[in-house]
C-alpha cells in the first residue's frame, strides 16, 4: 500500500509553476476566520460538457457570444451551445452532463464531430471538461483556499501542502468521507492558531490540507532555503506531509531503489487562480 501511495502521490501533488523566485510572506493570524466548514459537496453543481473553443484574450467574453451566436444558426445540434466565463477566460460548449460517462455525452461528441462546412468538420476533436460553476470567492466554504483570492484575486501566492486525504481510486472512502477528514483536521490546525486552508478537487476524491500564505520572497532562488520566519516554523511544526493520516514514504533516489526511501517533506504549492 505505501508503494502504491508512493507512486500515486506524484499525480497527486501540485508543482510549483515558474517558482525560479519562490516568494513567502504569510500572516501570522489568519486571513479568514472560519466559523463553519465548507460547502457539503452536494451543493457544488458539477457539470459536465462539450467544449468547443475557449477564449482568453481582452474582450473574451463578447467573442465567446458571437461564435455562441453563429454555432446555433450552424446546426440543430447546437441549440443548446451556451457559454462558461470566469475572470480568466470564456468557454463556449454544449450539453450538460452530471457525469462524463454518461452515454448521453458519448452520444453528443459523435454528432459534434459530424458537424461539417464546406466538406470539412468544423468540430474535429470536441472534448468533454468539467465545469465548476464556482466563479467567485465567496461561492467557496470559509474553510476554503479559494477563499482567500477575494483577499488577492491575482497574486502570486503560495501555502505549504502538510496533508492530503483521498481514496487513491479504491472506493474505500467515499468524497464526503475524504471532504470531511480534511476539514477536520484543517478545523483543529486553525483552533491550534494555523492559518490552516482547506481544498477539494471537485472531479476527483482528493481533499488537501495546507498551512500560510506565502509570495515570491519567502525562498531565496539560488539556494532554495527558506526566508521567511513563518515558514520555517510551519517547517519544524509540520516536518512530514501526511497522506489519509499517515506519513508518506518515497524514494532517496528513484534511479537507485537500493537506496531505499525517506519520509517525504510538506510542499509548497501554488494557490489556484480563479
Amino acid at each position: 500500500m505505501k508503494a502504491f501511495k508512493i507512486m500515486l502521490f506524484s499525480v497527486l501533488v501540485l508543482e510549483l509553476a515558474g517558482c525560479t523566485a519562490p516568494q513567502t510572506s504569510e500572516n501570522t493570524s489568519p486571513l479568514i476566520q472560519s466559523r463553519t466548514p465548507s460547502e457539503p459537496l452536494e451543493r457544488i453543481s458539477v457539470v459536465w460538457g462539450v467544449l468547443l473553443n475557449t477564449f482568453d484574450d481582452l474582450g473574451h467574453e463578447m467573442a465567446a457570444q458571437r461564435m455562441a451566436q453563429t454555432c446555433r444558426s450552424m446546426s440543430p445540434i447546437l441549440n443548446n451551445t451556451w457559454i462558461h466565463s470566469r475572470r480568466r477566460g470564456s468557454s463556449v460548449l454544449i450539453g450538460r452532463f452530471r457525469s462524463a460517462d454518461d452515454p448521453a455525452a458519448r452520444r453528443l461528441l459523435k454528432d459534434v464531430r459530424t458537424i461539417e462546412r464546406n466538406g470539412r468538420s468544423v468540430f474535429p476533436r470536441p472534448i468533454l471538461v468539467r465545469i465548476d460553476p464556482r466563479k467567485r470567492p465567496e461561492d467557496f466554504g470559509e474553510l476554503e483556499l479559494l477563499r482567500v483570492r477575494g483577499l488577492f484575486p491575482d497574486q502570486t501566492l503560495y501555502t505549504l501542502q502538510v496533508e492530503v486525504w483521498s481514496d487513491f481510486g479504491t472506493g474505500e472512502l467515499s468524497a464526503a468521507q475524504v471532504r470531511n477528514q480534511a476539514e477536520e483536521v484543517c478545523a483543529r490546525l486553525r483552533r491550534e492558531g494555523w492559518t490552516a486552508y482547506v481544498h477539494h478537487e471537485v472531479d476527483r476524491v482528493i481533499s488537501s490540507v495546507t498551512v500560510g500564505l506565502y509570495d515570491n520572497r519567502s525562498i531565496d532562488a539560488e539556494s532554495g532555503l527558506d526566508l521567511d520566519a513563518a515558514l520555517i516554523r510551519a517547517r519544524k511544526r509540520f516536518p512530514h506531509h501526511l497522506v489519509n493520516g499517515e506519513e508518506l514514504q518515497e524514494p532517496i533516489d528513484p534511479r537507485r531503489p537500493a537506496l531505499g526511501t525517506r519520509r517525504q517533506a510538506p510542499q509548497l504549492v501554488e494557490v489556484p487562480k480563479l
